[in-house]
């Protein structure tokens, strides 16, 4: 039996302060984030460590999103990081 819903979006940094997909709660399950230009830091509210290169990404199972930071990993790098999964 399958279920849920796709959900995908796409986030251009307009700045180098950390950002995130959405603001209210979204939990998804076998979700890949990509990143398509310039090198992200992945993390919390307070502290974005991991770090996705140009072309790599980084999959969840079972995640509320609204809880996923990033950042461009350069100042100035305006990086593009693309989601998609599937609505819990």
């Amino acid at each position: 039996m399958f279920s849920g819903t796709v959900y995908e979006s796409q986030d251009t940094a307009a700045a180098a302060t950390a950002r995130r997909f959405v603001t209210t709660q979204k939990r998804l399950r076998d979700v890949v984030i990509q990143v398509t230009t310039f090198a992200q830091l992945f993390g919390t509210a307070s502290n974005q460590r991991f770090s996705v290169a140009a072309g790599g990404s980084l999959s969840f199972t079972k995640v509320d999103i609204a809880t996923l930071y990033f950042k461009n990993s350069v100042a100035g790098s305006n990086g593009t990081v693309t989601i998609i999964g599937v609505e819990l």
